[in-house]
């Protein structure tokens, strides 16, 4: 995999799904608004509440679920909109590793993140107020210094 511009990497956010793994391949492909084909990935990021308004377009998130990072993903619309109960973004996956079998043979968050989120509600989350990430990387180069590591472990994955 080519080297990924983390230069508008902002945000974190969890899913919950009971049943296992949201955004998976075959998920996506069965969403309304989904693209999956030739190596391009969108698909609408379904949020419980109005805070996915906080994000702007362009600005990339890292989607964190049972404790994996499974996806980093890029925004591509202006502001929400609603749908059976969610409000929604556009975004393109830029890394995911969707041919892995099983999904709980993912690196830790942890392990990728360089600190573990603790993230529990769903909303998103700006990376560099959390206080996880501050302990860790406010003394090893900031946000700099995170997505520099980040990408190199994207990078191996």
């Amino acid at each position: 995999m080519s080297h990924i511009d983390l230069s508008k990497l902002k945000w974190a956010k969890v899913i919950h799904d009971p049943s296992g793994w949201a955004y998976t391949r075959d998920r996506i492909k069965e969403m309304p608004n989904a693209i999956d084909f030739n190596h391009v990935t969108v698909f609408p990021l379904g949020f419980r509440t109005d805070k996915a308004n906080q994000i702007e377009a362009a600005e990339q998130v890292v989607l964190i679920q049972n404790g994996k990072l499974t996806h980093l993903v890029e925004v591509l619309d202006c502001k929400t909109y609603e749908g059976g109960g969610w409000y929604h973004r556009i975004c393109r996956v830029l890394w995911w590793q969707p041919d892995v079998e099983d999904w709980n043979s993912l690196r830790p968050q942890s392990e990728l993140l360089g600190f573990a989120p603790m993230l529990m509600d769903g909303d998103p989350h700006l990376i560099e107020n959390l206080k996880r990430f501050g302990e860790r990387w406010n003394v090893n180069g900031n946000m700099a210094g995170f997505r520099g590591y980040l990408a190199e472990r994207l990078h191996e994955s």
